[in-house]
């Protein structure tokens, strides 16, 4: 019964996907008080999510059971299996349909929990070796991205957006010519980092092979094709330097706007 409710929960992100991308459109839509956001970058995640998380929590029913057979698991982990997994989906929808940056980074810390019990699902030696490799390099990289939410929301408050709404996505873009250059570029810098770490960037590449060998292969499936991509959707969403002489603000379906250097005033040529 779990098994099939996780199916269809799956199944019901897909919809939902499809469903938002024909109503929003190349537009941007906003829900419960603008902390979740709905624009390209979120539909095309959530139709990524719901086609992945349908054939994998489907095939995840065959392998438990098999799993269960071969006894490489009890009936503990198989129930601690079917929790975890619509929860880890849940994580997934939640950071790419956060407008708030400090809810994104809740979200991506949420899969690093949850998914740090289904790396080490068959508890042998390996798989635990595996496990803590993939949690010390998480969070260090979660540790490192919350440095940039705080810096980001210091930059905010200083540029001038309200407190309540100082990291959400369409006050930052809207405040981003009064944010500070160098406060900005080094809060993206980190946010790239700390996400960076997470979908498995270089120098942080090193955990995928070991954690995805050992997560359960539905999850794995779920690791590569998915949690990869939230991560670097993530980034995609934050201030990035992108080697020019501006600090960028990337939002989809938006027009990027740039905060450019200051330099100090001389006197003008006649």
């Amino acid at each position: 019964m779990t098994a099939a409710l996780t199916v269809l929960s799956a199944v019901a992100v897909l919809v939902c996907g499809v469903a938002l991308g024909i109503r929003v459109g190349a537009g941007t839509g906003f829900a419960l008080g603008g902390l979740l956001r709905a624009d390209a970058l979120t539909v095309t995640m959530l139709i990524v999510i719901g086609t992945v998380g349908t054939l994998a929590t489907w095939a995840g029913m065959s392998y438990i059971d098999g799993e269960l057979e071969r006894a490489h698991t009890d009936e503990r982990g198989a129930r601690l299996y079917g929790v975890l997994t619509p929860a880890f989906l849940a994580a997934m929808v939640l950071a790419v349909c956060a407008n708030n940056i400090g809810v994104v980074w809740v979200a991506i810390e949420a899969t690093t929990v949850i998914t740090t019990f289904l790396v080490g699902h068959r508890r042998t030696r390996t798989a635990l070796e595996a496990t803590w490799k993939y949690v010390v390099i998480c969070s260090v990289g979660i540790a490192v991205a919350f440095l940039g939410t705080v810096l980001l929301y210091f930059a905010a408050r200083d540029g001038g957006a309200p407190a309540a709404h100082a990291l959400n996505l369409d006050a930052l873009a809207a405040h981003a010519h009064g944010l500070n250059p160098a406060i900005a570029r080094l809060a993206g810098g980190l946010l790239l980092i700390g996400y960076g770490a997470k979908a498995g960037l270089f120098p942080f590449h090193t955990l995928l092979a070991d954690a995805h060998s050992q997560a359960p292969a539905p999850v794995s499936a779920l690791m590569s094709g998915v949690l990869l991509s939230v991560a670097c959707g993530c980034s995609a969403r934050s201030p990035v330097h992108r080697g020019c002489p501006t600090t960028a603000w990337s939002t989809p379906s938006s027009t990027t706007t740039s905060i450019p250097r200051r330099h100090p005033r001389g006197p003008s040529r006649s």
